[in-house]
């Protein structure tokens, strides 16, 4: 069997995969062989013993020596393909020669039937209808027998049937002398041998198109696990581009943040006032692009755990309210909430913060109406709905919208538009919460977003914790702080905005230098900052746990950090210390102090 190469299919866009080259030859004649020998075995046998019944039946007929002759060449052949078989099927390394076992088996198959088509050359009587009939019938037998084991081979098909079975209408025209009956014999002879090499050609094609089928889906599903694979490694490599190129960028901008601060209290009231308020803010969108960014880096290396519990949409509403209201009605929109008594279980403040970000998104792209959040109970929980009379998305736009940086109606990339993550945060927290997401949308009506939750009875509802984030631990009296950071415009600016609010300040770069600065101090350490990153491959939690160890007591600590890897967020978060992710607003550290004095 040699099926033809499949022509090559239309340019889709995406690159072609060759499917008709010579590896997937080889393997087709591979499994070609292995199926050919894997018939043979039994077929052998069989041959043998009707061979054997065969010659003694004609020797008793009064054939002699001719019988015994014929005998001796059929099971030789017989023997030599037995034997043919018996080797294929011990010798380890037939894979790699399957042309020369092809060979063989076609060779050895062509004797056995060579050796059946001598058969009613010698020995078809004539004169004796009843004899030639039982003779035709099993030589006819023996043909069909063979036909199932050979029809993965188109060649072996022809070299079987063709030699045992055309010497029988042959030897019936020869031996009948013109009699009608032979005739007829040999008529339904011939027209038994075309139908089923018919036949067996037709299931030689179903056989040879399925074979070829499975090696071309195989090739195909290995090309695309390879390009899988080269997607996922390149995503890798863009994740691993994307958090170096962010560390590196946070330090100046942390910087930055600290310095602008500082001016801005120095210039207030100054006519230079409105440019610092200016670069503030702008800082301020720099620093929400990276805390976006940071967001889905989060996720992705799975370092949120929520914490689900039984409580009331009416107080997540009412917080919701008082964030968004304002918002509202600035831009001249309605904003309603109707909690409807409902119970959910679910992580409180993973949950706001998605119905946090489709608010926001709905309010962005509202401009006559308003913003409905609702409750309703559907299918054995609760659907959290939030509907807008937005500019509305389009079918087709649909399914992206969940994608990073994806936005419908920004094409200029309108910062005050967001940055095209926040649905994407959403998709990921109700992933990470076991919810379910859904959107319907029409252009210029609106949109509408589900999630899906599990319904909880009163009685379910426990005392309301915090999930997911560090709770810092307070402390009172903390005035003295040690400040470690390599950058020396960090440690610049941070330590004068620091000794501004009040504090004392050690600021240092290494781990040695913090450990001279807490020996040579006359008070206590109170609380420690630190990079994660420090000169000379030094850690910030390692310089935690040994300034620690040092002072004798756990001093409260932040960890400040520009990494976005997943791997790296996971073990930050998995320290247990507070985290602050740079460029830190010098207003969330502040806070961050406060709640350590």
């Amino acid at each position: 069997m040699r099926p033809r190469a499949a022509e090559p299919a239309a340019d889709s866009g995406f690159e072609r995969v060759e499917l008709a080259g010579p590896q997937i030859e080889r393997e087709v004649m591979r499994a070609e062989v292995e199926r050919l020998y894997q018939n043979a075995t039994s077929a052998a046998a069989g041959g043998f013993a009707a061979a054997l019944v065969f010659w003694i039946v004609f020797y008793q007929h009064g054939h002699g020596p001719w019988v015994l002759l014929w005998a001796a060449v059929i099971h030789l052949a017989q023997s030599a393909r037995l034997g043919i078989v018996l080797a294929f099927k011990h010798t380890r390394t037939r894979h790699r020669e399957p042309q020369l076992w092809l060979l063989r088996y076609r060779v050895t198959l062509c004797a056995v039937a060579s050796a059946w088509g001598l058969a009613p050359l010698l020995f078809l009587p004539a004169g004796d209808l009843a004899f030639a009939a039982l003779m035709l019938l099993v030589l006819l037998g023996v043909a069909v027998t063979g036909i199932s084991g050979i029809a993965p081979d188109r060649v072996s098909v022809f070299l079987w049937l063709l030699p045992l079975a055309v010497p029988l209408p042959v030897a019936l025209l020869w031996r009948g002398g013109g009699e009608a009956s032979y005739l007829a014999l040999a008529l339904l002879t011939a027209v038994f041998i075309a139908v089923n090499l018919r036949f067996v050609l037709a299931q030689n094609h179903m056989l040879s198109t399925a074979l070829r089928a499975q090696f071309e889906n195989a090739a195909l599903v290995e090309r695309l696990n390879h390009q899988v694979a080269l997607t996922e490694q390149a995503s890798l490599d863009k994740s691993r581009f994307l958090a170096a190129a962010s560390h590196d960028l946070r330090q100046p901008l942390h910087a930055l943040s600290f310095f602008g601060s500082t001016l801005e209290k120095r210039m207030v009231n100054s006519v230079d006032q409105p440019l610092i308020f200016n670069m503030m803010r702008s800082i301020e969108a720099l620093d929400r692009s990276f805390n976006a960014i940071l967001d889905v880096s989060k996720l992705d290396a799975q370092a949120v755990e929520p914490h689900a519990q039984a409580f009331p949409l009416r107080d997540l509403f009412r917080r919701l309210q008082m964030s968004f209201g304002g918002q509202a009605e600035e831009a001249g929109l309605q904003l309603r909430f109707k909690p409807g008594g409902k119970i959910v279980r679910s992580d409180p403040q993973l949950l706001e913060r998605a119905l946090a970000n489709l608010i926001h998104n709905a309010l962005t792209y509202c401009r006559t109406g308003g913003v409905v959040v609702l409750a309703r109970n559907w299918r054995g929980g609760i659907n959290i709905e939030v509907w807008d009379t937005g500019i509305g998305i389009p079918q087709a736009e649909l399914p992206k919208i969940f994608g990073e940086f994806y936005q419908v109606a920004n094409p200029e990339r309108d910062r005050n538009k967001g940055l095209g993550i926040g649905l994407a945060i959403v998709s990921r927290l109700t992933v990470l919460l076991g919810h379910r997401l859904s959107v319907l949308s029409r252009v210029g009506r609106g949109s509408l977003f589900r999630i899906w939750i599990k319904g909880s009875e009163l009685e379910d509802i426990s005392e309301f914790t915090l999930g997911s984030e560090t709770v810092p631990t307070r402390i009172d009296d903390t005035r003295t702080i040690l400040f470690l950071d390599d950058e020396e415009a960090i440690r610049a600016s941070v330590s004068e905005q620091l000794r501004h609010w009040g504090y004392t300040v050690l600021a240092v770069a290494t781990i040695d230098e913090a450990r001279r600065a807490v020996l040579n101090h006359e008070s206590v350490i109170d609380i420690v900052i630190t990079d994660l990153r420090l000169r000379g491959g030094e850690d910030g939690i390692h310089a935690i746990a040994q300034i620690r160890e040092l002072c004798g007591y756990t001093v409260p600590a932040v960890l400040v950090t520009g990494d976005t890897a997943p791997a790296q967020v996971q073990r930050i978060h998995e320290s247990g210390h507070i985290v602050l992710f740079k460029p830190v607003p010098p207003k969330e550290l502040f806070n961050v102090l406060k709640g350590l004095s």
